[in-house]
């Protein structure tokens, strides 16, 4: 794989980003109604994501298959620049909309598939609204509405202790209190399984798990995208999930399934969690890359598919 290094702006703040494409000039599936046909695949993590992890793990398995892909790094993370710490979703979604303007005038694809990964799936769904030019929506193990999330993770009581917390700590904000950074795991927790896939994979990155400040619940807990989808209407969607996911639980993506008003086809992941199948060549992941491959070679170059 091919990894070009470029930058983009987003609300004044240089977004450092990846143009991704295949070694060979000929890869699989590539020819007259190969690769020039194919759409351009945009990549967006999740909460505490870098494009150095999924979006280039999801490039690593396309771009043999033909397609280009776009990765990077939303504001205050990696070599992008903003506000460390700092993480507002509505300020994600921006990053989003803008890196699709940026691959549609610098890369020119047919199509643009846009996709997302865990909260990352539901920042999509929002950006859908301010972008123009998504010809198809990918959406991994998402956020269909985090109140609901947390309530499943944290448990009822759970739920109201972090709400109180979070109460004192905008009183204390209100009346002059110092602001500080808190560990992002208290406000997103994670179950088991997926913090041993952290620990062990994702926390060789030596930025991953830096701390937030407390804004970052206030912005989480307003995501819903489940809740505003008649944008959508004409737009393709690709819904895949683990169908034991303990940290999005599978409801997510039946709720969403349900209420997403466009064509649709759901991709269960067997007997997976949330993101401990996440390794290259791993026979989950490389099973959702070959239904995602065959549905996005379904996709006509305008319109819609059929209900698959």
């Amino acid at each position: 794989m091919r990894e070009e290094k470029v930058a983009f702006y987003s609300d004044g703040s240089k977004l450092d980003a990846s143009i991704y494409r295949g070694d060979s000039p000929h890869p699989q599936g590539g020819g007259a109604n190969g690769a020039d046909a194919l759409p351009a695949v945009i990549t967006c993590s999740g909460f505490q994501g870098f494009n150095a992890t999924h979006p280039a793990r999801f490039a690593r398995a396309l771009t043999p298959r033909g397609y280009t892909c776009f990765g990077f790094d939303y504001r205050g993370f990696a070599a992008s620049e903003g506000t460390r710490g700092a993480v507002h979703v509505e300020e994600q979604i921006r990053d989003i909309a803008n890196a699709v303007r940026f691959v549609r005038s610098v890369v020119k694809p047919r199509a643009v598939v846009l996709s997302g990964w865990a909260m990352g799936g539901g920042l999509v769904l929002e950006a859908a609204r301010i972008a123009e030019g998504i010809d198809a929506l990918v959406v991994m193990n998402p956020i269909a509405d985090a109140v609901r999330i947390q309530r499943a993770v944290r448990g009822e009581d759970g739920y109201r202790t972090f709400r109180a917390w979070l109460d004192e700590e905008r009183a204390r904000l209100v009346g002059g209190g110092e602001l500080r950074l808190v560990e992002p795991f208290d406000i997103y927790p994670l179950d088991p399984e997926t913090k041993r896939y952290c620990d062990d994979v994702l926390a060789k990155n030596p930025e991953f798990g830096r701390r937030v400040y407390p804004s970052f619940a206030d912005s989480l807990l307003r995501l819903k995208p489940e809740a505003c989808l008649d944008h959508l209407v004409r737009t393709p969607l690709f819904l895949a999930h683990g169908d034991r996911n303990a940290l999005h639980p599978p409801e997510e993506a039946r709720s969403l399934f349900a209420r997403y008003p466009g064509p649709k086809h759901m991709h269960w992941v067997p007997d997976a969690g949330h993101t401990e199948w996440m390794l290259d060549g791993h026979p989950k992941l490389v099973a959702l890359v070959d239904a995602l491959d065959a549905w996005m070679r379904r996709l006509p170059t305008s319109g819609s598919i059929l209900h698959a």
